[in-house]
């Protein structure tokens, strides 16, 4: 009598004899750029992946189709050629950039067509030339090693901080461009679960304090006009009930804020989409006593001698986080905390008054909820560093 197993075993058999070995291909984004994977059970490893260089689903799956005939017809093998080598015969062009003097060039133009921000780009380029400088601007991609990638990520004159920023955005270059090979044989750097830096609400006022007391001492002495620089004190205390970045605070306009629907729509956020966020009653009161009949393309917040409507919004957040680090300094609060803080005030005190992590991330709009997760931990830090406090 059969047994179960033999019933299988048999089952199985008749299903392989009828089956033939497929080998599947398919594409998949990682951060905006287009891979091809192929799958076969039968090789070794199983999976192949390559970056098809692009940004542009429709080319990521034009390529894919002629790899796929391609490897139908014999004429290529994933497991064992060069997807993008030159063939000597043909007069084509060589796909992509060659040189590291080219990589960057090539790779930040394909941001700007995915709408990424110009200070994201312009980070990827500081990296990526002091990367240049060491490795030297027309050495070929094809002849970069690990070892080129880890002396320069793990520089002892460097913090550990630095090191992991230096892997991620050089890492993400040399993806793009094909070459995940060279960064994927270097460890990633460890650098620590540090919990953000959160504004406190004692320490908004004293910081608010300072900056109107340097505004009174400057106009007594005719060291500023009328409302120069006291402005800031309200765009200070609007993004710590808003949650807003300093970029976002600098592009925020009259027309972007809706009153009655107690929400203002942020544009060009850090990852290039739109977004709306809530609008408190701190915040609402604070807009409706700034507003005074402008119209909807003048800039929420400004100093009274500036163009209403055009500016950058770089200049503006540099100018306004010195005179914050101006001011926290003035009134003797903790000297780590930056305009960022303010940011991060927001998202703690939402954290600790219970609200969800999920309720978190979409106020931050965080793109993964690992980071909305990093406040919710804070906030139960400081819980326990109170309790503690109570029975010392």
């Amino acid at each position: 009598m059969c047994t179960v197993a033999c019933a299988v075993a048999v089952c199985s058999g008749l299903f392989d004899a009828i089956t033939p070995d497929l080998v599947m291909a398919s594409i998949f984004d990682r951060s905006g750029n287009y891979y091809a994977q192929f799958y076969d059970s039968n090789r070794s490893p199983k999976r192949k992946r390559f970056s098809l260089r692009t940004s542009n689903r429709k080319e990521a799956r034009r390529r894919l189709t002629d790899f796929e005939r391609d490897y139908d017809n014999g004429q290529f093998d994933p497991w064992t050629d060069d997807p993008f080598a030159e063939d000597s015969d043909s007069d084509e062009e060589k796909t992509g950039p060659s040189t590291v003097g080219e990589a960057i060039e090539a790779f930040c133009e394909a941001k700007k067509e995915q709408g990424r921000t110009e200070s994201t780009i312009r980070n990827y380029r500081k990296q990526w030339r002091l990367f240049r400088r060491r490795v030297g601007e027309e050495t070929p991609l094809d002849d970069l090693q690990s070892s080129d990638v880890r002396s320069f990520v793990y520089d002892s004159d460097v913090k550990a901080t630095t090191g992991a920023n230096r892997y991620r955005h050089v890492g993400a270059v040399l993806r793009w461009c094909g070459h995940e090979s060279v960064i994927d044989a270097v460890e990633k750097p460890k650098t620590g679960d540090k919990l953000p830096k959160a504004l406190r609400p004692d320490e908004l006022r004293s910081i608010c304090r300072a900056a109107v007391k340097d505004y009174r001492e400057k106009r007594l002495n005719g060291g500023c006009r009328s409302r120069e620089i006291v402005w800031i004190v309200p765009a200070l205390r609007f993004a710590y009930f808003t949650g807003l970045r300093g970029s976002e605070l600098a592009r925020l306009r009259w027309s972007h804020v809706d009153l009655e629907r107690e929400q203002l729509t942020i544009y060009r956020q850090k990852n290039g989409d739109e977004s709306t966020v809530p609008l408190i009653k701190p915040a609402q009161e604070m807009l409706r006593r700034l507003y005074d009949g402008e119209n909807g393309d003048t800039f929420v917040f400004r100093s009274p001698g500036c163009d209403p409507e055009e500016r950058s919004a770089r200049r503006f957040r540099e100018h306004v986080s010195r005179k914050f680090a101006e001011w926290r300094d003035e009134a003797e609060v903790r000297p780590e905390l930056t305009l960022h803080s303010t940011r991060h005030g927001f998202a703690t005190r939402l954290a600790e008054n219970g609200v969800s992590t999920v309720a978190i991330k979409s106020a931050m709009r965080h793109s993964d909820i690992s980071t909305s997760m990093k406040y919710v931990h804070m906030a139960g830090k400081r819980l326990q560093s109170e309790v503690e406090a109570a029975f010392a």
